[in-house]
């Protein structure tokens, strides 16, 4: 199949890029060229912010698949598509479970309350509004919306933080009681739905939670982590209020953010990866690779080791 790729050089982009390629896909990335793109790719160099550049790009192409990894707004959405109406037969975007916005709702499914939620500022709103943009198209679509992704490659200092500080036997600082419930989703299982929803009738017009099938919060999960490293986890917790805040420190929010994926399960997929044996692999990585240098220490941090 012919595919384009909006995005395509980072974690989830990369790593669905490589194995469309090992499955002999015909892979377009665009994107603006700030980074290497993997090997065998066709480079569309464009910002997707600049509709003469997409539409003189996209002018003669046509595509079996676009997966829209890089839309973080309607107008994004809106210009890419006003450039390829009809030329393609299905379009995937990545958005965010960001967008759920009543925490009376969890665990959330597909049909909880969505919209802007304060906690996650604009970037849940705008990817809100690129849903709302994308169900507006004629052809068919398919919208994912992941909670967590981790695994290798990741571009977020999320799980290489708290691997990183166990390594160098650093204490690790939860926000409040650490009772925060997350869910996480391994980076292959998302790039093996992406594909096993190419071309299948179940994902059309469809919206769909992605995630693993563990619910854990946040100090299960620095536990695990401790866990697979074979080390004892120094745990100490610190009351967040209006002047501390756990994003002044912490990789994740002292939200929760958990939901049910029935329905992705009623298509018939199904996760490889349980969290443990995703983190197992990931640590591997990080340390084969010497990824778990010792961490810069946030002023906070010092504070509080006085």
């Amino acid at each position: 199949m012919q595919i384009l790729v909006m995005g395509g050089n980072q974690f989830l982009g990369k790593t669905l890029v490589e194995k469309l390629l090992k499955q002999n896909h015909k892979v377009f990335v665009l994107n603006r060229g700030n980074r290497e793109n993997p090997v065998g790719t066709i480079h569309l160099k464009a910002d997707r912010n600049n509709i003469s550049e997409i539409k003189e790009i996209l002018n003669s192409l046509k595509f079996d698949i676009i997966i829209d990894v890089s839309a973080y707004t309607a107008e994004q959405v809106k210009n890419l598509y006003s450039n390829l109406k009809g030329k393609f037969k299905q379009y995937i975007l990545i958005s965010s479970a960001s967008i759920y916005n009543s925490i009376e709702d969890f665990p959330v499914n597909e049909k909880s309350k969505v919209g802007e939620n304060i906690n996650w500022g604009d970037y849940s709103k705008n990817k809100y509004l690129a849903e709302k943009e994308v169900e507006k198209m004629e052809e068919n679509f398919t919208i994912l919306r992941p909670f967590y992704i981790y695994g290798i490659g990741n571009n977020l200092d999320r799980e290489q933080y708290i691997f990183s500080r166990l390594e160098n036997n650093l204490p690790i600082y939860l926000p409040n009681d650490g009772k925060n419930k997350l869910q996480f989703g391994y980076i292959d299982d998302l790039v093996n739905l992406i594909i096993f929803s190419f071309q299948n009738s179940d994902f059309y017009r469809q919206i769909f939670n992605v995630t693993g099938d563990e619910i854990i919060n946040i100090e299960d999960f620095v536990l695990t982590c401790a866990e697979i490293i074979g080390k004892k986890a120094d745990i100490k917790y610190i009351k967040c209020d209006e002047s501390v805040k756990a994003r002044d420190w912490f990789p994740f929010r002292a939200l929760d953010l958990y939901g049910q994926i029935e329905k992705l399960k009623n298509t018939g997929f199904y996760n490889s990866y349980t969290l443990k044996k995703g983190l197992e692999k990931t640590y591997k990585y990080l340390k084969e690779n010497n990824l778990l240098r010792y961490p810069n220490l946030t002023n906070l941090e010092l504070s509080w080791n006085k």
